[in-house]
């Protein structure tokens, strides 16, 4: 995979429900390689040909929007009022540079100073909602004229390497998913497999849209897991030690043969991987439970610090996920019907 896949769709905003921008720059990617559509509310569909059909489609899915802040108004010494959202801890936020809007504004996140806070203000964190985004305006009147209620404001970070091959970036969590499958896109493939870049999951989640949609026979997630190897966490999901493949997680118990099938995948290809239990959603729940039910499994790269400014990832894992997710394109229906015990 080209690591400037990633670099360059980090940098783009997409904050749940406002997507456009970032599904332009995967089309420009993928125009010429495979045929490729949208639905009504923003999900990119490329129809991708192989050397051979398949009976019934095999989708492979992420999706596109980040967690940030939406603006919700503005107060009359001119700073932006704003909910979150997505998942995000609120101890992310104090003092970090933002960009509002389409015309990325830039702003800040701010509140009292410390020196003007009691002793009991200063045992407890400070909510979202004591927070503001200072855009530099003197009114009322003018925060409303740089940014109206429901735009969008996202944290403002570059993409970098950090030592060995760790790398650093705004949204990372939320693009691996995307730059892998861009480079599948790009890939000879040896079955027909349709791609679903989906919208809102920080908000609801548009999964089932795409299932019913394609009519999968199977679905493969792509995405990221919370890892916990910082000092005090549990170590079960690690950076650097291999690809997650949950046993479950949070609404759903995956379908065995298919989780099974990954494995194997993985084993044959002397590929690491994780099997913890994910505390967090990746959506196949939505996935497996639409239309009559479709088998789903989920495969994620580990990332600390996700929702956060500067989420940090390995590229080993990342390069490893798109050679599981090869794999399992691979293979025909006469291949997932063997048995993988």
């Amino acid at each position: 995979m080209k690591l400037s896949h990633l670099d360059k769709l980090s940098a783009i905003p997409a904050l749940s429900g406002d997507e456009k921008k970032l599904a332009e720059a995967i089309v420009k990617k993928i125009d010429g390689y495979a045929r490729w559509a949208f639905d009504s509310i923003g999900t990119l569909y490329v129809y991708k040909e192989g050397k051979k059909r398949r009976e019934n489609p095999f989708l492979v899915m992420t999706h596109m929007d980040e967690a940030g802040l939406l603006i919700s108004g503005a107060s009359d010494e001119g700073y932006l009022r704003f909910q979150t959202c997505g998942a995000i801890d609120p101890r992310f936020l104090l003092g970090r540079r933002v960009t509002v809007g389409s015309e990325n504004i830039p702003g800040v996140i701010g509140c009292k100073a410390i020196h003007q806070t009691g002793a009991e203000e200063r045992k407890k964190p400070v909510g979202a909602e004591k927070l503001l985004i200072d855009i530099g305006a003197s009114t009322k009147e003018q925060a409303e004229k740089a940014a109206a209620p429901g735009d969008s404001a996202v944290f403002m970070t570059g993409f970098e390497r950090m030592g060995g091959r760790r790398i650093r970036g705004r949204a990372l969590g939320d693009r691996i998913g995307c730059a892998v499958m861009i480079s599948l896109i790009r890939t000879e493939l040896p079955y027909d497999t349709v791609f679903a870049f989906t919208t809102r999951y920080h908000s609801g989640g548009s999964e089932p849209i795409a299932v019913y949609h394609t009519r999968p026979e199977r679905t493969l997630i792509l995405g990221a897991a919370a890892a916990d190897d910082i000092p005090g966490g549990k170590g079960e999901c690690a950076l650097g030690k291999g690809v997650v493949l949950p046993l479950s997680e949070q609404r759903t118990v995956y379908e065995k043969n298919f989780r099974r099938q990954a494995g194997c995948c993985a084993l044959e290809k002397e590929i690491p991987i994780q099997q913890p239990v994910l505390s967090e959603n990746s959506g196949a729940g939505r996935a497996q439970y639409a239309i009559d039910g479709v088998p789903t499994v989920f495969l994620g790269v580990p990332c600390r610090y996700l929702n956060s400014p500067a989420v940090v990832a390995d590229e080993a894992d990342i390069e490893n996920m798109e050679a599981i997710a090869l794999e399992l394109i691979s293979t025909g229906a006469e291949d997932k019907e063997e048995n993988h015990d």
